[in-house]
């Protein structure tokens, strides 16, 4: 096995609350300055007005900050809670809002959602008597799914209208704690001045997610990109705080029984009753296998392992040998070069496959962004199964696609297109099987990507041999010739990305 899983590199070392009614004026300005530095990584347009308004020193009856720091004491998270009294269907009523942040390379440990349940049970015990509220514009999708992931009753949500009284109270309190409406028709959607710092693969990756959670927020808010935000409210019982603890007991079990499963599977006995089960399960929800002969699915499980990812953890990295196939069964991973996040991959997503075909070396690195289970498949499976059926297609064209956009990134060519649009025109291609001297042509090519073998290409007055994974710019003059048996795809010109572009 070549894939290897270490420490992450992002790592919480101390948490702390505080509460900063009880802090001294130069220490709430300490505060300030360091959440200001750490909200200005995370989010665009921040101000250090803002952050003492709407985090340091609001107008609430009671406030509190939990906030992570990395081995050298820095701030590199937080989470804070406000607490105010209002009146909701004539009588006081508890609105708590919060806001919450993490740099990127700590974020997927839950390590606010204990802190916040037990902050909520306090209050909900504080005022007995009171009906008690969480509300708050969610600006990103994560954070909107994470509500509806842990809250059972909010407002918004998929395929159930916001009580009349409940629209106008939530509307009420967004138009008090100054959040700029934008139209009239959505008066739930309030403009935002801090939009969440994502690249074109974190927006791809929520495009495409297909929880329906994600995909409502979305749809109904699709500028979110510039800070705008759904807002979002639902009620605090202490039945809805028990309902919290119990999903978080059960996803701690769920994710210690597929970490047992993955460190059994020496085990004879349970390497032979439970994992061809689960890892079948998970290789049949995977779009590109899930189409497989029983046959083929049969051989693939049979080879395959589980293996569970902590949240930070790298898989493998960029120039590393490599010669396995990998589907995410639960969680998301990062695929990575160097600091920047080329893709984001979830549920039913594979990977790994660029190394298995072209017989090179990882391309990028891949870590988990959340605890993460991911089934791994031996190259030489995976090859096995391609030459029996049309999965070795279905593989060189993802591979192709990600060859592709990863060029153009990196080249600077067509810079107007994005993500989405360059993947979508390398699936336009067409895959060819070459022999030894075979010479590529066509005249309506814009790239070729050699995807197995070897190549001699004439270009520019240069002449070069080339391995594959590559891709190359076509021009008129351009001469490729295969010198070993190869497998390439024809990505046509287009009028419409020269339009673009």
């Amino acid at each position: 096995m070549n894939a290897r899983v270490e420490t992450p590199r992002g790592r919480i070392v101390r948490s702390e609350a505080v509460v900063p009614a009880t802090m001294s004026a130069a220490e709430r300005d300490a505060l300030a300055d360091a959440l200001l530095a750490v909200y200005s990584e995370i989010f665009a347009g921040a101000s250090r007005e803002f952050i003492v308004e709407g985090m340091v020193a609001p107008n609430s009856e009671f406030t509190t900050i939990l906030l992570h720091r990395d081995a050298e004491g820095r701030i590199v998270g937080y989470f804070a809670i406000h607490c105010f009294e209002r009146r909701f269907r004539g009588v006081p009523t508890i609105v708590v809002r919060s806001s919450v942040g993490m740099l990127r390379a700590y974020r997927g440990r839950n390590a606010n959602i204990r802190w916040a349940l037990g902050v909520l049970l306090k209050q909900r015990l504080r005022h007995p008597g009171k009906p008690m509220y969480g509300m708050g514009p969610m600006v990103h999708p994560s954070s909107y799914l994470q509500v509806a992931r842990y809250v059972d009753v909010f407002w918004p949500r998929p395929d159930e209208p916001v009580p009349p009284d409940m629209l106008g109270f939530i509307v009420e309190l967004a138009d008090e704690f100054k959040m700029r409406q934008i139209d009239p028709s959505r008066p739930l959607i309030r403009a935002g001045s801090m939009p969440t710092r994502e690249s074109d693969a974190e927006r791809d990756y929520w495009r495409r997610c297909d929880k329906p959670a994600a995909r409502f927020f979305v749809a109904m808010n699709p500028s979110y990109g510039q800070g705008d935000g759904v807002v979002t409210m639902f009620p605090i019982t202490a039945s809805m705080l028990a309902g919290i603890a119990s999903r978080i007991v059960r996803e701690r079990a769920a994710r210690l029984v597929e970490g047992t499963l993955a460190a059994a599977q020496r085990l004879p006995l349970v390497d032979r009753l439970l994992r061809p089960r689960a890892v079948r399960r998970q290789l049949q929800a995977a779009p590109l296998l899930a189409g497989l002969a029983a046959a083929d699915l049969q051989r693939l499980t049979e080879r395959a392992t589980i293996v569970a990812l902590p949240a930070g953890h790298t898989l493998f990295h960029a120039g590393d040998a490599g010669d396995e196939v990998y589907v995410v069964a639960r969680g998301a991973v990062a695929v990575v070069a160097g600091e920047e996040l080329l893709d984001q991959l979830g549920a039913g997503a594979l990977f790994g496959e660029i190394a298995v075909l072209t017989g090179g070396l990882r391309k990028a690195t891949v870590r988990a962004v959340i605890p993460t289970t991911v089934v791994r498949i031996p190259g030489e499976a995976v090859r096995a199964v391609m030459r029996r059926g049309p999965l070795g297609d279905a593989l060189a064209e993802v591979a192709a696609a990600r060859l592709f956009d990863d060029h153009l990134r990196a080249s600077g060519r067509h810079r107007l297109l994005g993500r989405e649009a360059r993947t979508a025109w390398a699936r336009g291609g067409r895959l060819a099987s070459l022999e030894p001297g075979a010479r590529l042509r066509g005249s309506d090519v814009a790239f070729w990507i050699v995807l197995r073998g070897d190549v001699l290409i004439e270009q520019d007055g240069a002449r070069l041999s080339a391995q594959a994974p590559v891709v190359i710019a076509w021009t008129p003059s351009t001469v490729v010739v295969a010198t070993t048996s190869a497998r390439v795809l024809h990505v046509p010109a287009s009028a419409q990305v020269a339009e673009a572009s």
